[in-house]
């Protein structure tokens, strides 16, 4: 994947991703077949992360359970959506997804597979961004393990994505550092009908606590942060929503889970 340069807005409908090309991503926390699709319109649907179906035909979707769908306009792109479409199908199953209803194969010339890689090396650097990959999802049992112990604190671990940015220290076994400097999420913690959820609700009270530590216009951090818990890290930053055991890296990649998992 490549460094990529886009911009993030916030709709109605759901987060809207503008890549340079002037393709399209549209990110929808959803969990039906409600939404409109154009014909230069593809969509995933995925389920906690891991994509489940990749179509440009909405009558193909089964009875599935999903709690996402991404939509990319690719009419920018000049490409026939069903090319694209099998090209991703191919990509997915090359990497062990195991993908529902899929339309009748098509084969693709090589001059287009060509371009169909160009296209997706953009939109999918950045689909990655917010952890969407077309790629396996790596088991992780809720009921692991971690240990704390001295070298961990030697770490600088790093969040990055499109909505925070920080560098933490896992100082002590209870006690993470959050380095001022932080950018931390302006929205989140929604449920799919736009209330507030449970996350919303226990980061608002976090950042309750902290509320001396960080200013509210800008959303940076004005000084270090003391949190119990790497739960509480992603609560307090990104109104969690993923797994922040493996959000949290090193700068080698080597996430906070691989680093202190007891095995």
């Amino acid at each position: 994947m490549k460094n990529l340069t886009f911009t993030v807005t916030l709709s109605d409908f759901g987060l809207e991703i503008h890549l340079p090309s002037e393709a399209r991503l549209l990110l929808l926390e959803q969990n039906n077949a409600r939404f409109d699709l154009n014909n230069d319109e593809l969509f995933f649907l995925l389920k906690k992360g891991q994509i489940k179906m990749i179509a440009n035909d909405l009558e193909l979707i089964p009875k599935l359970e999903f709690d996402k769908v991404v939509i990319l306009n690719v009419k920018a792109y000049e490409l026939d959506a069903n090319y694209l479409t099998q090209y991703l199908v191919n990509l997915a199953e090359e990497a062990g997804i195991n993908l529902r209803d899929k339309a009748e194969p098509l084969k693709i010339p090589n001059n287009i597979e060509k371009a169909c890689a160009t296209y997706a090396d953009e939109f999918l650097s950045a689909l990655g961004a917010f952890g969407i990959k077309l790629e396996k999802k790596k088991a992780f049992s809720p009921k692991a393990q971690h240990r704390w112990k001295k070298g961990l604190s030697e770490i600088e671990f790093f969040v990055k994505r499109p909505d925070s940015q920080a560098t933490i220290i896992w100082r002590k076994s209870n006690e993470l550092v959050i380095k001022a400097g932080a950018k931390i999420a302006e929205i989140g913690g929604m449920k799919s009908d736009g209330t507030p959820g449970l996350a919303y609700r226990f980061t608002q009270t976090l950042r309750e606590e902290q509320k001396e530590n960080w200013d509210p216009k800008t959303f940076i951090t004005t000084a270090d942060i003391v949190l119990k818990s790497v739960n509480e890290v992603g609560h307090f930053l990104y109104f969690a929503g993923t797994n922040s055991w493996l959000q949290l890296v090193d700068k080698e990649g080597r996430s906070i889970h691989e680093l202190s998992v007891v095995q």
